[in-house]
C-alpha cells in the first residue's frame, strides 16, 4: 500500500555552500588561528615574566595576593600565590638502614627470601621518624625517651607539589556592573589598554606618569 503523498519523506538535495561565504569563513578561521598562535606565544613569555616577578615580590615582602588594575580605581582581577607542599621521604635507603642498624637496632632486622637476604626496618618506626622530620622540617630525629637529637642520613624533605599562582577575573557587583573580562574588552576597544608595546616601554610610561 502506498503512503499518502503528505506522509512521504522527500530528501532535500544537498546544495553546495555559497562560494563567497565559504571563502570568508575559511579565511577568518585560519586568520584567527594565526592570531591565536601569536597570542599564545606572547602569553607564555609574559606569564613566565609575571611568575618570576611574583616570586621575587614574595621573597621580599611575603605577599601572597595582588590586585590587578586597569588604573588606580579599576580592579579587574586578582592573583593569589598557592604554596607548594613537601614531605619527608627516604631518599637513600642504604644510608637510612645503616643509621637504624647502628642507632636503633631493635627496629632493624633481616628477612631471608629465596636466594637472598633482605634488610627489614620496622615500618611503624620509619613512619615515626618521617613524621618527626616532617614536623621539624629538617632531617633530624629527637629520641622521645632520651631527648637526644640525631641527624638522620638518607632522608630529605622533598617537594610533592610546586607552588603556583591562581588568576581570577573579578565578578560583576553593584559597585561595578561589568565583569573583569568585560572591563578588559572595553579598555581594549577604547585604546586604554596596550597589549602590543614591549613591556619595558609600558613600564617606563607608567614611571613617567608617576609624580
Amino acid at each position: 500500500m502506498t503512503a499518502p503523498a503528505t506522509e512521504r519523506t522527500v530528501e532535500k538535495k544537498a546544495e553546495a555552500p555559497d562560494p563567497a561565504y565559504l571563502a570568508a569563513v575559511l579565511r577568518r578561521r585560519q586568520a584567527m588561528r594565526a592570531r591565536l598562535d601569536q597570542a599564545e606565544a606572547l602569553f607564555e613569555d609574559v606569564d613566565r615574566e609575571a611568575v618570576r616577578l611574583l616570586d621575587q615580590q614574595y621573597q621580599v615582602a611575603k605577599s601572597t595576593k595582588a590586585d590587578i588594575t586597569l588604573d588606580e580605581d579599576t580592579q579587574y582581577a586578582t592573583v593569589t600565590r598557592v604554596g607548594g607542599t613537601a614531605e619527608a621521604k627516604v631518599t637513600d635507603r642504604e644510608a637510612f638502614e645503616a643509621w637504624v642498624r647502628d642507632t636503633y637496632p631493635e627496629h632493624h632486622d633481616f628477612r631471608i627470601v629465596p636466594a637472598r637476604t633482605e634488610v627489614v626496618v620496622n615500618r611503624a618506626f620509619v613512619d615515626q621518624v618521617l613524621a618527626v622530620v616532617d614536623a621539624a622540617r629538617a632531617p633530624q630525629y629527637a629520641d622521645p625517651e632520651t631527648g637526644e637529637v640525631h641527624d638522620v642520613p638518607g632522608v630529605r624533605i622533598t617537594p610533592t607539589r610546586s607552588r603556583y599562582y591562581r588568576w581570577t577575573f573579578s565578578r560583576a557587583s553593584k559597585r561595578q556592573p561589568l565583569t573583569g573580562r568585560e572591563l578588559v574588552a572595553n579598555a581594549l576597544a577604547e585604546g586604554r589598554l596596550d597589549l602590543e608595546s614591549p613591556l619595558a616601554i609600558e613600564a617606563a610610561a607608567e614611571q613617567a606618569d608617576t609624580p
